[in-house]
Formats: structure tokens, sequence, C-alpha cells
């Protein structure tokens, strides 16, 4: 991971891949533009990474195919579902063999931990475990290595389990063929019933994968079926984020028609992908696979089966660009700045070289290794900037060296070019210029000093947007909050932060009302901010005193007398008439731990000093088959009393005028039963 550098003032060029990255083809080698992330990196016009529809099912070397499981010593484990058992390959014996003999069903035709039927799915879990996907029971079993004693039985009824994989916390991902989705269960086997798992979307999912992301790829089978060619259904990579849901940017660049082998089969002691029932992909023989101690593979045949680091890169590229023209004569180029990624053992090395006229492509090869500037060597903790050393010159050519292992590659997403330099030195004595060496290696020296005042500099231009609540940084809100006398709680977001400062002055114009209290309490729990809206309803007790000599005339008696809101009665006694209000909020709104302790903490910061409230948290009041029962009762209609007045239904706390009888257009009467 590379440091971040500081801004300064706007580069004089940036190259990336929007604006042309302006390579020189004929002098670089072995780098491509990425078109799928914009970046540089090594690699070749005609070289990809393994791709997720490899013909080896391995969704581009992620995983192992279906059925097939690495253990240490060199031994290989092979799901084999015709013959109903689970075989072994080890290197002494060189030759696969059951890993146990198959054993009956139970009494009551119930399969025992060994009596197996057509397992598909095999792997080992982070403990050790080998785990089996049963396919024709059902069900996923659990064997302690090497004991092969039975840990555990996950049955999965009216299922079908045909891959099994685990992901970096120990969870067990299931791909289930019938159920239409993927199961997940933690480290002790408890189904998480919050996962989705492609539910709705997926049709038959027979194969996974877990990326170091986290993320799991699922062949899903019978999308995108082409029956023009005889091929009936084909197959699908779909990508599910931690929660189980599909991401369809990811299934959007993967809806390509492709068929994958049927499950790997032993014959005649060889691996093997058959393709008798798939005429589209012709059969792979897998000779000679070995796998050593480590459990990793070897041998001519290991990349068909997987190799967990997808694609080999090359160790070394080259990136030289066409000449920038600065248009200036002489021209002292400053500074380059890489957006770049550069992963642990690889390295970008920087050269620079100038000159006063273009040169045509086959004389720079022969200029470069000689006349260039001195490599600088960025690696993962370097921060990607350099000095321009080379001498001035109207144009300049950038001459990018990549290394790498040949398991990863550095990627470069942008290249800002600075220039030219205002070196301070004009501002030293005559004598330090005196000689173009010295001066040379002074003005160099001096532009170490002159980015850092730059930076500074830049800092203060950008000053005055941090002013506006709008374009401040985050890191600068909090402050800006504190001019205002803001006190912003830790679990606002960035929008409520900025929402909370716009508003600030006019909230304080408001500050001890009614409305002004609602205000913050809205922008405080992110609901509704309109005037129309209903929540929080705030009920001033006053309004409630001597409300039963104010009923309208003939009205019937509130039932026992008394208010209810949200199920319980407001009833304030005289002591809690003047100076008391109650805010009344669904509680769905607070649920949240520790959110009512900072809803008040708001509601003490804005009410009057003097004034108590009360804060009521309602639930849904009609819930059908609940709390009233269609054709029992449930009563809609007009109603013969009217408490408090006439209440809108959603605001419990507007009131209108005991004489006004007739509701209005949008408005409901509610009659308020204990």
């Amino acid at each position: 991971m590379t440091l971040a550098v500081r801004p300064t003032s706007p580069a004089f060029e940036r190259l990336e891949e929007r604006n042309g990255w302006k390579i020189e083809p004929q002098l670089s080698e072995s780098v491509v533009g990425d078109s799928n992330t914009g970046a540089v990196r090594l690699g070749s016009a005609d070289w990809r990474p393994v791709p997720f529809t490899e013909l080896g099912g391995t969704f581009g070397g992620l995983t192992l195919p279906t059925g097939l499981a690495f253990g240490t010593d060199g031994m290989l484990f092979l799901a084999d579902p015709g013959g109903d058992q689970i075989l072994i390959y080890t290197p002494h014996e060189q030759a696969f063999r059951p890993l146990w003999s198959p054993s009956p069903a139970g009494p009551g035709g119930i399969p025992g931990p060994y009596s197996l039927r057509q397992p598909r799915g095999i792997a080992f879990s982070p403990d050790g475990d080998l785990v089996v996907a049963d396919t024709g029971n059902a069900r996923v079993v659990v064997y302690a290595w090497p004991s092969l004693q039975t840990r555990r039985v996950v049955n999965l009824p009216g299922g079908e389990p045909w891959d099994v994989a685990h992901d970096g916390e120990g969870r067990l991902y299931v791909a289930d063929a019938a159920m239409a989705r993927v199961h997940r269960f933690d480290s002790r086997f408890w189904k998480d019933s919050g996962y989705h798992g492609g539910a709705g979307f997926l049709q038959r999912p027979i194969g996974l994968a877990i990326a170091a992301s986290g993320e799991v790829f699922v062949l899903d089978e019978g999308r995108n079926a082409d029956a023009s060619n005889g091929r009936g259904s084909s197959e699908q990579i779909v990508a599910l984020d931690d929660r189980g849901r599909v991401s369809p940017a990811f299934v959007a660049s993967h809806l390509v028609s492709f068929r994958l082998p049927a499950p790997l089969q032993l014959v005649d002691g060889m691996l093997l992908l058959p393709q008798s029932e798939r005429p589209g992909c012709p059969a792979l023989e897998l000779p000679g696979v070995e796998v050593d101690r480590s459990g990793r593979l070897k041998g001519e045949g290991a990349m068909l089966l997987a190799r967990p680091s997808g694609g080999r890169y090359p160790r070394f590229g080259s990136y030289i660009s066409r000449p920038l023209d600065s248009e200036i004569v002489n021209c002292a180029w400053h500074r380059i700045v890489l957006d770049a990624e550069i992963p642990k053992g690889t390295t970008i090395s920087v050269r620079t070289f100038t000159a006063p006229a273009e040169i045509d492509p086959d004389r720079l090869r022969s200029l470069l290794p000689a006349r260039s500037s001195q490599p600088i060597v960025l690696s993962e903790s370097s921060l990607p900037e350099v000095l321009v050393q080379s001498p001035r010159g109207r144009f300049l050519w950038l001459w990018l060296e990549f290394g790498s292992t040949g398991e990863d590659t550095p990627q470069v997403r942008s290249i800002s070019i600075f220039g030219p330099r205002i070196s301070s030195i004009s501002y030293l004595p005559p004598a330090f210029q005196e000689d173009p060496v010295s001066a040379d290696f002074v003005d160099r020296l001096l532009s170490y000093f002159d980015t850092s005042f730059a930076e500074i500099e830049a800092k203060i231009d950008d000053f005055a947007g941090n002013l506006d609540p709008d374009s401040a940084s985050v890191d600068f809100l909090s402050w800006l909050g504190s001019w205002l006398d803001l006190t912003f709680l830790a679990q606002w977001p960035e929008a409520t932060r900025r929402a909370f400062i716009r508003r600030a002055i006019e909230l304080y114009k408001k500050r001890g009302t009614v409305s002004g209290l609602r205000e913050f309490i809205q922008l405080h729990l992110a609901i509704d901010t309109s005037p129309s809206s209903s929540q929080p309803a705030v009920v001033e007790h006053f309004r409630l005193r001597d409300y039963a000599a104010r009923r309208p005339t003939g009205s019937a008696e509130l039932p026992g007398g008394r208010l209810h809101i949200g199920g319980a009665p407001l009833d304030p006694g005289p002591a809690e008439i003047a100076y008391h209000f109650t805010i009344v909020l669904p509680a769905a709104l607070v649920s949240e731990s520790g959110a009512v302790e900072a809803l008040r903490q708001i509601i003490d910061m804005q009410k009057p000093a003097h004034a108590e409230y009360a804060l009521r948290l309602i639930t849904p009041g009609f819930r059908v088959g609940c709390q009233s029962t269609i054709g029992v009762d449930a009563l809609v209609g007009i109603h013969e009393i009217e408490p408090l007045g006439a209440l809108v239904l959603g605001s419990s706390s507007a009131l209108s005028s005991p004489g006004d009888s007739q509701p209005k257009l949008g408005h409901a009467r509610i009659a308020v039963r204990n």
C-alpha cells in the first residue's frame, strides 16, 4: 500500500485512460492498458488471466474443480458420484482407492454417515475436517480427519447440495441445486437465516468459489439457454456479497453462454473431465496429476486442474511514453506523481529523458540507456512521487519499468507531470548560480523545500472551501460545527453533520420552540423534514387543560374519561400541565442500542431549560389479527366520538376547533377507545 501525495498546484499534464496513455508501442514491452481497471499493468495485448469460464471449472484459479480436494503429504481426494464413494490418492500407492467401504442404509432406509449417494462436493475446512456434499441424500457430512469419525451431519430436506466451500472466517457455504440458493453456516454449523444466498435469482447453483475478499462466486446452471444449437442449458457466473445478494454489475459483465465439463471422473486410473453429454467442450485428460507434501499441485497437468494464484504475470515490463511537449524552450520539468498500486514484492522504476526537439523511436532506443536519468525505484512502502532528474528540455519522455514475481503486478492508474519548476534559487546570491553544475545541484535540492511550500500554499488556497458545509472536508466538519457551538454525536453520518451546519442559524432562531425542537429531532433521526411531516408529534400539556368542558355539546364521553395515545393514557395531573410536553415517536426510529439516550440528549439541548417532557414511543396501533380482527372489532367509518377536537391521521398533536365537526378532505377523525 503506497503513501498518499499531498496536493500542490494543478498538474501540467496528466496521463490516464480517459485522455490516452500516450504509450510508445515500438519501445514498450510486456505492459498493457487494462480496460477493466483503466490502469497500465504487466501483460500483453493477447494475454489474459485465467478467465472465470476456463474449462477446468476453477473459477479462474480461485478454487479446485467440484469434487476435488487436496490434503497434506501429497494426498488427493475425489468425490465419485457414480460409485457412491470418496476416493483417495497417495504418492506411495500411486493409485486411487475408496476412503472406506460403502455401508448399506440403516433401519427404515435411513442412510448412515458412511452410506453416500452420488456425492459431488468435497473440501477441507479450516479446522482440517473433511466436508462432503452427499447430493443424493440431501445432506452435508463432516468427518474428522484422519479418524473419519462423524463430526456433524447437516440435513437439507428437499435439497440437492452440489458443492461446498469455506471462507476466511471458517463459515461453510453449500450450493443447493434443488432449492436454487446458497446456504451459509457458521463454524458451529448453525444456519445463517439472514443470508439471502441468491434466492429468487439463481436457478440451479452447482459450483462455488470464495475470493480472498470474501466475495462468493456461484456457477449457476440453466441460464442463457441456447436451444438453437442443441446445447440446451448453459452456465453463468454469479457474484454474491456478504449478505448473499446478487451483484448486478458482475452478472451483467459475465452474461456469456458457456459450458463446463461434467464432474471429474476416474477412468483407467486417470482423472478425466468428460464431455460426452456436452458437445460444445472437448474432454480433457489430466495424466500425471500429483501434489507435494504441502498439498500443492505439481506436474504439467496442474494448470488444468487449478492454480490458486490464477494467471502468471511477466516478471519485467517497460512503459515508455511518447514525447510530452511543454512548448517552452529549456523547460525545467519539476516532478512526477503516480496514482499507483504496488503490491508486496513488486516495484516500479521511474526514469526520465529530455531533449530540445522530438526524436524518432529508433534513435531514442539507442539514447535512452545512456542519457536517461538514474532510476528511482518505488516499492510497496514508497511515496509515489519523484523529482525529474533530467536537464532542461522542451520535450520529456517517461520510462517506467515494472518488476514482479509473476504472482501479482503493479498498476498505474494515472501519471501527473508538474512543471515548469519555479525554483527559489533566484532569491539566492549570484555566487550560488555561477557554476552550472553547482547551480543544477542547488536547484534540485531546493525543489524539495519548494514542493513543501507549495503544499502549504495549496492548503491556504483550498481553505475557503472548508468554510462551506457542502464542500468542507470530513475532517473539518467537527471544527466548523464548533464555530457554531454544535456538538456532533458520534453516530451522526456525514450528511447529517453537513445538514446541521447548513441550518444552524435557522435552528438557533427557533431554539426552545415546538417547531425548532421538531426540526432538530427530524435531522437527528434522518426523517422527513417537510412542513407536512407528522413525525415527531409534540403534545403540549396546557392544550389538554379542562378538555371535558371544551368538548362539543352532545358528544359522547371518552371511554374511561381519558385520552389514550400509543396504547397508554395521556392524562397529566394538575402539576404536569404548565411547562410540560410529550413527544410521540414510532419506536422503530430509535430501535438501535443507545438511540433513546442519544435522542434524550438532543431534546435536553433544545428544549427550554424550565420545561419538562416525556418521551412516548409507539408501535403500530392497527394490526390485523393481533389488536383487531376483520369482521369482529375492526370498524372503519363515521364515529360519534370526537376526542381532543379532531386528530389528523398520522399527526396526533395537530388540533382543530372543536366546533369544526366536518372532516376535511385527506383527514380522518379518530375515535380513541380504551
